[in-house]
């Protein structure tokens, strides 16, 4: 089998504008920051996310970013502090296209 694992400094090789992008993990726990925080890193812009079930930590960070063209999730929270920030803030101002699938 071939192995298909790459090392953080080479996401960026594969990152494009308007890419679609699942990431999973929950609200605060097991998000897989350091991935993206490489994919933000990379410069990619109107990325098209999906939330795994609930987003939280993992999808508010490249919004706010500016990175997030639009959103497809359950909720996006912050467990018992509320809303995600930087998700809130994008969607009432009307500068994310968010695709509710509860």
């Amino acid at each position: 089998m071939t192995d298909k694992r790459i090392a953080l400094d080479e996401v960026s090789r594969y990152v494009r504008n308007g890419m679609l992008v699942g990431i999973g993990g929950g609200p605060l726990l097991s998000t897989l920051t350091a991935l993206i925080r490489e994919i933000i890193r990379a410069g990619a812009r109107e990325l098209r996310l999906v939330a795994s079930a609930t987003g939280g930590f993992g999808l508010d960070l490249p919004i706010g970013s500016d990175a997030v063209a639009s959103v497809e999730f359950a909720q996006i929270v912050f467990n018992e502090y509320g809303f995600a920030p930087n998700f809130r803030r994008y969607a009432e101002a009307g500068r994310l296209v968010c695709l509710d699938h509860t």
